[in-house]
């Protein structure tokens, strides 16, 4: 698969969908730190209760607290851009006429799938990885105008919370971007992947709000779908709690541990991977031209 996955990477690395991908999630970072910097200046007291003020929220924007929010960040809209990736990287093939050559060439239908998955899910990650260097630039310029700039938060344990928050991020990402994938090979379009990867990720919390007002038995549904599942996990990650959560939250006490609802996220994922694997695998190739 090294091969395939070569080609997969050379591809989607070419592409000028993957750097706008990453351009816009790399200055959404910069626009919500500018803000909140600029928020932080105006602002005296906020807050339920003024319990906060304007200080407050400057140290926070400060480099203990520029991975933890730049992976909010990344968690609540990066999943909207994984999903653009996933569905481009599959779907284009079929707009291009390309996936019955590829198919040919390849040593196996089975491994091409799997390698543009693995490309895929790499990109992600790196994109992640791009959006936390931008939070930690940008925090260390707004440490160093005020004068906060300080390593002494670097510890083997603010170190390792940070790789599980990473871990999570990445976890919360992958049923929407593995959806949108097979969504795309279900419908040989990217724009069947992109537009049904979206309508998720906007209307579900819309649609669990009203099920959850209607009562029981509808107001449990919600309990095991992609959005409550990810905000519970994403509530791990130790944000400062002066910096606005971005996404909403798991709809007051979560009703699953963060374990449970990892798991659920995981079983998605799965599911939508072999969906996307039964689907290629059994499709006429040539009747897709």
């Amino acid at each position: 698969m090294v091969p395939l996955m070569a080609t997969e990477f050379f591809k989607l690395r070419k592409r000028m969908m993957t750097w706008v991908v990453a351009l816009i999630l790399m200055g959404l970072v910069v626009l919500l730190y500018s803000v909140l910097w600029s928020a932080s200046s105006r602002v005296q007291n906020f807050g339920e209760g003024h319990q906060f003020t304007g200080i407050d929220l400057r140290q926070a924007l400060f480099l203990p607290g520029a991975v933890p929010y730049a992976l909010q960040v990344v968690g609540t809209f990066g999943a909207i851009l994984a999903i653009i990736l996933a569905a481009g990287s599959i779907g284009s093939e079929y707009a291009w006429g390309t996936v019955r050559l590829m198919a040919t060439v390849s040593s196996g239908r089975m491994k091409l799938i799997l390698a543009k998955l693995v490309v895929v899910f790499g990109l992600t990650a790196v994109g992640t990885l791009l959006a936390i260097a931008v939070a930690l630039a940008y925090s260390f310029i707004i440490a160093m105008y005020y004068g906060g700039a300080s390593g002494s938060f670097l510890t083997a344990t603010f170190v390792g919370d940070q790789f599980a928050a990473y871990g999570r991020t990445l976890l919360v990402l992958t049923p929407y971007m593995t959806l949108a994938f097979a969504v795309a090979v279900l419908g040989r379009s990217t724009l069947a992947g992109v537009g049904t990867g979206m309508g998720v990720a906007f209307a579900e919390p819309l649609i669990n709000g009203l099920l959850g007002a209607a009562g029981s038995p509808w107001s449990n549904i919600p309990h095991y779908l992609l959005n409550t599942n990810r905000q519970i996990v994403l509530l791990q990650n130790k944000v400062p709690a002066v910096l606005p959560r971005l996404g909403g939250g798991a709809g007051g006490v979560p009703v699953h541990s963060a374990l449970v609802a990892g798991l659920i996220l995981a079983a998605y994922a799965v599911a939508f991977i072999a969906v996307a694997l039964v689907l290629y695998r059994r499709r006429d190739i040539g009747s897709s031209q």
